[in-house]
Protein backbone atom coordinates (compact mmCIF):
# COMPACT_ATOMS: atom_id res chain seq x y z
CA UNK A 1 0.00 0.00 0.00
CA UNK A 2 1.48 3.31 -1.05
CA UNK A 3 1.46 6.48 1.04
CA UNK A 4 -1.60 7.93 -0.74
CA UNK A 5 -3.65 4.85 0.01
CA UNK A 6 -2.48 4.87 3.61
CA UNK A 7 -3.46 8.53 3.94
CA UNK A 8 -6.92 7.75 2.49
CA UNK A 9 -7.30 4.84 4.88
CA UNK A 10 -6.28 7.07 7.79
CA UNK A 11 -8.83 9.76 6.87
CA UNK A 12 -11.58 7.18 6.63
CA UNK A 13 -10.66 5.31 9.82
CA UNK A 14 -11.22 5.85 13.52
CA UNK A 15 -8.14 8.12 13.49
CA UNK A 16 -9.97 10.74 11.43
CA UNK A 17 -10.92 12.96 14.42
CA UNK A 18 -7.33 12.87 15.67
CA UNK A 19 -6.01 13.68 12.20
CA UNK A 20 -8.43 16.61 11.86
CA UNK A 21 -7.49 17.95 15.28
CA UNK A 22 -3.78 17.75 14.43
CA UNK A 23 -4.27 19.67 11.18
CA UNK A 24 -6.33 22.29 13.00
CA UNK A 25 -3.73 22.78 15.71
CA UNK A 26 -0.94 23.08 13.15
CA UNK A 27 -2.89 25.67 11.15
CA UNK A 28 -3.52 27.72 14.30
CA UNK A 29 0.02 27.30 15.65
CA UNK A 30 1.30 30.79 14.63
CA UNK A 31 -1.65 32.44 16.39
CA UNK A 32 -1.28 30.22 19.45
CA UNK A 33 2.43 30.91 19.80
CA UNK A 34 2.17 34.70 19.45
CA UNK A 35 0.96 35.34 23.05
CA UNK A 36 3.72 33.08 24.35
CA UNK A 37 6.37 35.07 22.48
CA UNK A 38 4.93 38.29 23.87
CA UNK A 39 5.12 36.84 27.37
CA UNK A 40 8.79 35.94 26.85
CA UNK A 41 9.50 39.48 25.66
CA UNK A 42 7.78 40.97 28.71
CA UNK A 43 9.67 38.58 30.99
CA UNK A 44 12.97 39.64 29.42
CA UNK A 45 12.16 43.32 29.80
CA UNK A 46 10.78 43.30 33.34
CA UNK A 47 12.65 40.45 35.01
CA UNK A 48 15.85 39.57 33.14
CA UNK A 49 17.08 43.14 32.56
CA UNK A 50 15.58 44.72 35.68
CA UNK A 51 18.54 43.88 38.00
CA UNK A 52 20.97 45.48 35.52
CA UNK A 53 18.95 48.67 35.38
CA UNK A 54 18.74 48.74 39.18
CA UNK A 55 22.51 48.38 39.51
CA UNK A 56 23.11 51.21 37.04
CA UNK A 57 20.76 53.46 39.01
CA UNK A 58 22.60 52.64 42.25
CA UNK A 59 25.98 53.36 40.67
CA UNK A 60 24.99 56.92 39.80
CA UNK A 61 23.80 57.51 43.36
CA UNK A 62 27.02 56.43 45.12
CA UNK A 63 29.59 58.20 42.97
CA UNK A 64 31.22 59.73 46.05
CA UNK A 65 32.17 56.33 47.48
CA UNK A 66 35.04 54.90 45.34
CA UNK A 67 34.97 51.42 46.89
CA UNK A 68 31.22 51.02 46.53
CA UNK A 69 31.33 52.45 43.00
CA UNK A 70 33.99 49.90 42.05
CA UNK A 71 31.89 47.11 43.56
CA UNK A 72 28.84 48.22 41.60
CA UNK A 73 30.88 48.46 38.40
CA UNK A 74 31.94 44.85 38.88
CA UNK A 75 28.36 43.83 39.65
CA UNK A 76 27.14 45.56 36.49
CA UNK A 77 29.74 43.71 34.40
CA UNK A 78 28.77 40.38 35.94
CA UNK A 79 25.07 41.06 35.42
CA UNK A 80 25.64 42.06 31.80
CA UNK A 81 27.69 38.88 31.31
CA UNK A 82 24.87 36.83 32.85
CA UNK A 83 22.33 38.31 30.44
CA UNK A 84 24.62 37.80 27.44
CA UNK A 85 25.84 34.29 28.26
CA UNK A 86 23.34 32.83 30.69
CA UNK A 87 26.17 32.18 33.16
CA UNK A 88 26.10 33.43 36.74
CA UNK A 89 29.66 33.30 38.00
CA UNK A 90 32.52 35.18 39.65
CA UNK A 91 34.63 37.88 38.05
CA UNK A 92 37.67 35.63 37.67
CA UNK A 93 35.66 32.91 35.92
CA UNK A 94 33.97 35.51 33.73
CA UNK A 95 37.35 36.84 32.61
CA UNK A 96 38.55 33.27 31.99
CA UNK A 97 35.55 32.52 29.75
CA UNK A 98 35.91 35.81 27.90
CA UNK A 99 39.60 35.14 27.27
CA UNK A 100 38.78 31.65 26.01
CA UNK A 101 36.12 33.05 23.70
CA UNK A 102 38.54 35.38 21.93
CA UNK A 103 39.18 32.86 19.16
CA UNK A 104 35.50 33.05 18.23
CA UNK A 105 34.98 29.27 18.23
CA UNK A 106 32.73 29.01 21.28
CA UNK A 107 28.96 29.37 21.43
CA UNK A 108 26.95 30.62 24.39
CA UNK A 109 25.61 27.14 25.33
CA UNK A 110 29.15 25.73 25.14
CA UNK A 111 30.53 28.37 27.51
CA UNK A 112 27.62 27.79 29.86
CA UNK A 113 28.34 24.06 29.87
CA UNK A 114 32.08 24.61 30.32
CA UNK A 115 31.53 26.78 33.39
CA UNK A 116 30.60 23.71 35.45
CA UNK A 117 34.18 22.46 35.06
CA UNK A 118 35.83 25.70 36.20
CA UNK A 119 37.44 25.66 39.62
CA UNK A 120 39.83 27.97 41.44
CA UNK A 121 42.57 25.81 43.03
CA UNK A 122 43.52 26.50 46.62
CA UNK A 123 46.31 29.05 46.78
CA UNK A 124 45.54 30.43 43.34
CA UNK A 125 43.35 33.24 42.06
CA UNK A 126 43.00 31.96 38.50
CA UNK A 127 40.36 29.42 37.43
CA UNK A 128 41.32 26.17 35.75
CA UNK A 129 39.40 23.58 33.75
CA UNK A 130 39.17 20.57 36.05
CA UNK A 131 37.83 17.16 35.02
CA UNK A 132 37.38 14.79 37.93
CA UNK A 133 37.06 11.03 37.93
CA UNK A 134 33.31 11.16 38.48
CA UNK A 135 32.90 13.50 35.48
CA UNK A 136 34.78 10.99 33.30
CA UNK A 137 32.60 8.12 34.53
CA UNK A 138 29.41 10.15 33.99
CA UNK A 139 30.55 11.08 30.48
CA UNK A 140 31.17 7.44 29.49
CA UNK A 141 27.92 6.30 31.06
CA UNK A 142 25.87 9.02 29.34
CA UNK A 143 27.39 8.23 25.94
CA UNK A 144 26.67 4.50 26.26
CA UNK A 145 23.16 5.12 27.60
CA UNK A 146 22.34 7.58 24.82
CA UNK A 147 23.54 5.19 22.10
CA UNK A 148 21.55 2.34 23.65
CA UNK A 149 18.37 4.42 23.78
CA UNK A 150 18.88 5.57 20.19
CA UNK A 151 19.42 2.02 18.93
CA UNK A 152 16.33 0.73 20.75
CA UNK A 153 14.26 3.57 19.28
CA UNK A 154 15.60 2.90 15.79
CA UNK A 155 14.84 -0.83 16.07
CA UNK A 156 11.32 -0.12 17.28
CA UNK A 157 10.81 2.27 14.37
CA UNK A 158 12.13 -0.30 11.87
CA UNK A 159 9.78 -2.98 13.18
CA UNK A 160 6.82 -0.59 13.05
CA UNK A 161 7.56 0.25 9.40
CA UNK A 162 7.27 -3.42 8.41
CA UNK A 163 3.87 -3.73 10.09
CA UNK A 164 2.33 -1.88 7.10
CA UNK A 165 -0.10 -0.19 9.44
CA UNK A 166 -0.54 3.56 9.75
CA UNK A 167 -1.21 3.42 13.47
CA UNK A 168 1.90 1.34 14.17
CA UNK A 169 3.94 3.63 11.91
CA UNK A 170 2.85 6.73 13.85
CA UNK A 171 3.64 5.04 17.15
CA UNK A 172 7.04 3.96 15.79
CA UNK A 173 7.90 7.46 14.61
CA UNK A 174 6.82 8.91 17.96
CA UNK A 175 8.88 6.37 19.87
CA UNK A 176 11.94 7.03 17.71
CA UNK A 177 11.60 10.81 18.11
CA UNK A 178 11.20 10.37 21.88
CA UNK A 179 14.30 8.16 22.04
CA UNK A 180 16.36 10.76 20.16
CA UNK A 181 15.14 13.57 22.43
CA UNK A 182 15.76 11.56 25.60
CA UNK A 183 19.13 10.36 24.32
CA UNK A 184 20.15 13.96 23.64
CA UNK A 185 19.21 14.84 27.20
CA UNK A 186 21.19 11.91 28.60
CA UNK A 187 24.31 12.61 26.51
CA UNK A 188 24.70 16.14 27.92
CA UNK A 189 27.31 14.92 30.44
CA UNK A 190 29.44 13.50 27.63
CA UNK A 191 29.13 16.73 25.62
CA UNK A 192 30.16 18.75 28.68
CA UNK A 193 33.16 16.47 29.17
CA UNK A 194 34.24 16.84 25.54
CA UNK A 195 33.94 20.63 25.77
CA UNK A 196 36.13 20.62 28.87
CA UNK A 197 38.75 18.53 27.07
CA UNK A 198 38.58 20.90 24.12
CA UNK A 199 39.11 23.89 26.41
CA UNK A 200 42.13 22.21 28.01
CA UNK A 201 43.62 21.54 24.57
CA UNK A 202 43.00 25.15 23.50
CA UNK A 203 44.70 26.52 26.60
CA UNK A 204 47.63 24.13 26.16
CA UNK A 205 48.13 25.33 22.57
CA UNK A 206 48.09 28.93 23.71
CA UNK A 207 50.70 28.21 26.37
CA UNK A 208 52.91 26.47 23.80
CA UNK A 209 52.57 29.36 21.33
CA UNK A 210 53.83 31.89 23.87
Amino acid sequence: MDLLQQAQALIGSQYAPLFTAAVTVLSLFPKLIAPLLSAFEAHDKHFVRKPLERLKALRSSVAKNPDLSHYLETSIELEAFRIASGVTTSRSKMEFLLALDKDGNWTKPQLRSLCRHLEVPEGSDKPEVVIGGFEKFAAIWSAVAAMTIGVVGALYFTVSVYQFNVGDFIIGVSAFAASIAFGRFIVSDFISYRLARRAQATLARRQTAR
